[in-house]
């Protein structure tokens, strides 16, 4: 988010009498601090690959990730479809941005079939949960499954 620079719009630079306006050189202060905060304190965006980590070597027909960064924090945004699939391998989707912090630092939300997802500390992957048992599920109970899932995580330092 940019910096609000309705203040600094507001400055009037000073005529030469002292008199009229701030001290402050308005050019001065937009290119030695407002300019270089902008960039400090702004997100990067990219994209990643989401894969089947679950050991199972599950191509999915579809697998779109975004992600953004803001210091230690990176919020993911992917996408997968299921394969139809009667594998009964613990489902487990890898490739996130960066080593998440020890526990586990993070949550998430999905849509699609009701599962809640658990970030794995010390790792790029997400583990697929059964609601109601906290247990987790198999890749065949993510068959054919269209899944969206949004969380934000610590990376490990």
């Amino acid at each position: 988010m940019p910096i609000n620079r309705a203040p600094w719009n507001a400055l009037v630079d000073d005529d030469g009498s002292n008199l009229v306006g701030t001290v402050w050189n308005k050019d001065k202060i937009k290119t030695v601090i407002l300019d270089p905060a902008d960039v400090a304190f702004a997100p990067g965006y990219a994209s990643f690959t989401p894969i089947d980590a679950s050991g199972a070597g599950l191509a999915f027909s579809y697998a779109v990730g975004n992600f953004a960064q803001l210091d230690r924090l990176i919020f993911i945004w992917l996408q997968i479809v299921y394969p139809a699939t009667s594998n009964g391998t613990l489902a487990a989707i890898g490739g996130l941005p960066a080593l998440v912090a020890p526990p586990g630092a993070g949550g998430t939300h999905c849509y699609g079939p009701m599962r809640v997802w658990n970030i794995a500390g010390d790792t790029t992957v997400i583990y697929a949960l059964d609601p109601a048992t906290g247990g987790r599920v198999t890749n065949a109970n993510l068959s054919g499954a269209n899944i969206i899932v949004s969380g934000v995580y610590l990376i490990k330092p």
